[in-house]
């Protein structure tokens, strides 16, 4: 998440509150999901399944779903994120020894067998405090599995997830998973991290960038003004983020887009529970020029390029996507070389303004509670920016390659990374512990990473009004070379 204007701090708080990866205008879902997940037992035979049937109702106001498990039984049926219980319907689980009421965060179920199903029900609401997890869009419905899948637990190790799912005709469901003739698999990430989820009255359809199945899924199409430019402006975002890593970052993505009736920059957040996900509200009325002003297609497709982080590391994966935009937008002919380097600057100075006299570990471990947007996504930027001209300097790997490299091995990962892990991955490539040491120096600070020293070498300063200086410097050059495109330098 990135935030651009102060509108966007509510967002991020009202998005981002709960303990999974979340985000604002251009963010990640970093946090872990609300719920608690399962625990996990070894299994008996290796042969254990677990089915899930989803119904809904023509108004898609009601979800019904049966839940099968087999070779094993079901002790706890767990709420999938804070406050999906108030969803339930009569707050009853139902089982065929009876119904148990579930008024808090689990329900236990010391009767149910082995192999015995269970049932629950979900009304959805109209309006929800997260609108990127519920929001009625005409007769398309905005849904996140955060909301009606619920967990059972304890699960067997390396158990199959299956779903299925029973809409009213023409209704297509819109999730993540992937999907093997009727069934779809779910991946146990769907169960700990947030999630994007849809029904929609059109099919999804693939966006045309090679060697990616890229989803895009317009809820209530017909609302959008210029759709065509929407799918361009998709397709553009894509490819400038591939410059960074050589190719899309992951074979497979779902993009959701949630028309809004009101201008104003777009608001997105990747995902990564059951698949990687991109969620974007949209101007439904946005024209071409609106959009090629708009990076938040470019800086949610550059986090898919880190598998997902915890909360605290948010000064790493919103500060390289933060850095990233601006360079490769430049790279891409999107922006000029010095309106990247300008918005560089002015976001620096944003984030050296506001802080708060905490080390940038601090704000970043609790950056929604405290709103320290500014401060994190900047100082993460920062950080970025001194480790790519080091490197730079260095004539080694530099931070570019790295990220490739790191992308190509590790993007698609649903295994709990931590910062430090994808520092000691990046600096391994790079040769040296770049980003690690300035990293260990820098969050344990208060202060901002200091740039004046580097920026004299660039020849680069913030002049008259905070206006971007360029000026022939030792290393103007590499300067240059920061915002050029691949093919040309």
């Amino acid at each position: 998440m990135r935030v651009a204007s102060f509108a966007l701090l509510f967002w991020g708080v009202l998005l981002c509150g709960c303990s999974r990866q979340g985000v604002g205008k251009g963010g990640e879902s970093s946090t872990p999901r609300p719920g608690h997940g399962a625990r996990h037992r070894p299994a008996r035979t290796g042969t254990e399944r677990l089915g899930y049937t989803i119904s809904a109702n023509e108004e898609l106001s009601h979800l019904q779903i049966e839940l099968c498990p087999r070779g094993f039984r079901i002790e706890q049926l767990v709420a999938p994120s804070d406050g999906a219980q108030r969803l339930l319907s009569a707050s009853k689980i139902h089982t065929p020894e009876g119904d148990y009421t579930c008024r808090a965060e689990s329900v236990e179920l010391p009767t149910l067998r082995e192999d015995e199903c269970l049932s629950y029900g979900v009304d959805l609401a109209e309006r929800a405090p997260d609108p990127t997890a519920l929001r009625r869009v005409a007769r398309d419905l905005l849904a996140s599995p955060d909301l009606w899948l619920w967990v059972p637990s304890p699960l067997p190790e390396g158990v199959q997830i299956r779903a299925r799912f029973a809409l009213p005709n023409g209704v297509q469901a819109l999730v993540p998973w992937t999907r093997t003739g009727d069934e779809w698999l779910i991946p146990e990430s769907a169960f700990n991290w947030k999630s994007a989820g849809a029904f929609s009255r059109a099919p999804s359809q693939r966006l045309a960038i090679d060697g990616v199945d890229l989803q895009f899924a317009p809820l209530n199409a017909p609302s959008f003004a210029n759709a065509r430019a929407v799918e361009a402006w998709l397709v553009e975002g894509a490819r400038t983020s591939s410059l960074l890593f050589g190719g899309f970052p992951v074979p497979r993505a779902l993009v959701i887009a949630v028309p809004r009736d009101h201008s104003g920059p777009s608001f997105g957040m990747a995902l990564r529970g059951g698949g990687p996900a991109v969620v974007i509200l949209l101007d439904q009325n946005a024209g071409e020029r609106d959009l090629a002003a708009d990076w938040t297609a470019t800086h949610e497709f550059l986090h898919l390029g880190i598998p997902r982080l915890p909360a605290e590391d948010a000064w790493l994966f919103e500060g390289l996507a933060t850095y990233y935009t601006e360079v490769l937008r430049a790279r891409a002919g999107l922006i000029s070389p010095e309106e990247a380097y300008q918005r560089l600057l002015d976001g620096f100075e944003r984030g050296r303004n506001n802080g708060g006299g905490r080390t940038l570990r601090e704000d970043s471990a609790r950056m929604h509670e405290r709103r320290a947007y500014f401060r994190v996504y900047w100082a993460g930027a920062a950080l970025a920016f001194l480790t790519d001209v080091e490197a730079r300097r260095g004539h080694g790997v530099g931070l570019d390659e790295a990220l490739n490299a790191f992308a190509h091995c590790c993007a698609a990962s649903e295994l709990n990374w931590s910062a430090a892990g994808v520092l000691a991955h990046l600096d391994r490539t790079m040769g040296a512990a770049r980003f690690q040491n300035l990293a260990n120096t820098w969050l344990s600070s208060a202060d901002f990473p200091a740039l004046a020293t580097t920026f004299r070498a660039l020849g680069l300063s913030p002049g008259a009004h905070g206006k971007a200086s360029f000026k022939v410097a030792p290393e103007s050059g590499l300067r240059d070379a920061i915002m050029a495109h691949p093919e040309r330098r």
